[in-house]
């Protein structure tokens, strides 16, 4: 029997993001031959690029390819009855991933955002903030594009983040229950807390910032933990956890802001990209451009709108989903 192969590495968000606007842009008819040069060199600049290409432009042809799926009464039935009972979606997805309809038409099955969320108890779809009271009283915010479990036991709560970034505030639990916050590679479990927990798009890091109290953070698949102090974040990857100060940006989103502190513009148009869909990139030549402010996530345009006042940039939107930060004046 030859070896199994092992399974290709998640496509990041940000390669995703580019892929579906390039796709996006490729079917509305209005893409120019300068375009279709850019979108060949795009292509070839890296082997990432390729395959995400490749995955969106034959999503037609394996959905077609499994249309026949839908001719099995079971499932037709199960189809049906989502309009009905979406209560029951998960266990629906869940079977129709096992019949491997969505399995096949995924991103990376079960790494994919797209099926993960659908599976998952609770998630928001981008741009969408999200506030959850927990059985226990504690308090569970989910940013945008994000998805977690809740799995409470006699023995433990455990809130799985499967990706996206989160925000905790502990409540003391009458059980005595310890409270513990997993992703794809560390544990965490608050002292009596509230902390902020990010996955990285490939699932290869997290991110940690306590805003009080203390968190004992333990690198998958290392049993000793580290304590990380009110004030503090760590980085938790590369078989190493790293502390450094926490800044008050880290879990600003809670409020409906980002905060920008003499910012990269690059940095922030990145952020930024986070909370609409599509691709909103900058121009490089602007990229390095400076930015002090606190900015509303609830109007993406506006944001755009005071940048394109306050620096010398222009916005221009080839549609809504392909929106580029330029400098003000053409070369």
């Amino acid at each position: 029997m030859p070896p199994a192969q092992p399974e290709p590495k998640p496509i990041s968000a940000a390669v995703r993001q580019q892929a579906i606007a390039w796709y996006s842009l490729t079917q509305s008819g209005d893409i120019s031959a300068a375009e279709i040069l850019q979108l060949q060199l795009w292509r070839q600049a890296d082997s990432e690029h390729e395959r995400a290409w490749q995955r969106m432009a034959g999503l037609p042809a394996l959905i077609h390819d499994n249309a026949s799926l839908l001719r099995d009464p079971v499932a037709r039935t199960t189809l049906q009855q989502t309009r009905y009972a979406d209560s029951d979606r998960r266990r629906i997805l869940k079977l129709l991933v096992s019949a491997s309809l969505l399995g096949a038409v995924g991103w990376q099955s079960r790494d994919s955002h797209w099926v993960q969320g659908s599976l998952a108890d609770l998630r928001t779809a981008t741009g969408e903030r999200r506030r959850e009271l927990l059985a226990d009283g504690s308090q569970l915010w989910l940013n945008t594009d994000t998805a977690v479990d809740v799995v409470f036991t006699r023995n433990e709560r455990r809130i799985q983040l499967r990706y996206g970034e989160i925000n905790v505030a502990t409540a003391q639990d009458p059980a005595g229950r310890p409270l513990v916050v997993q992703t794809s590679n560390a544990e965490l479990c608050p002292l009596g807390t509230r902390f902020t927990v990010c996955c990285d798009d490939d699932n290869a890091g997290t991110g940690l910032s306590v805003s009080s109290g203390r968190v004992a953070a333990t690198l998958l698949p290392s049993l000793a933990a580290q304590v990380v102090e009110a004030g503090e974040r760590a980085r938790l990857a590369g078989g190493r956890i790293v502390i450094s100060q926490a800044s008050a940006a880290d879990d600003a989103w809670v409020d409906g802001f980002v905060i920008a502190k003499a910012m990269r513009l690059g940095d922030l148009v990145r952020q930024l990209n986070r909370y609409r869909p599509g691709m909103l990139r900058c121009d490089p030549r602007v990229a390095g451009l400076r930015v002090t402010g606190s900015y509303p996530l609830n109007d993406n345009e506006r944001i755009l709108g005071l940048l394109e006042n306050s620096l010398p940039v222009r916005i221009e939107r080839r549609t809504a989903y392909w929106v580029t930060v330029l400098p003000l004046a053409a070369d």
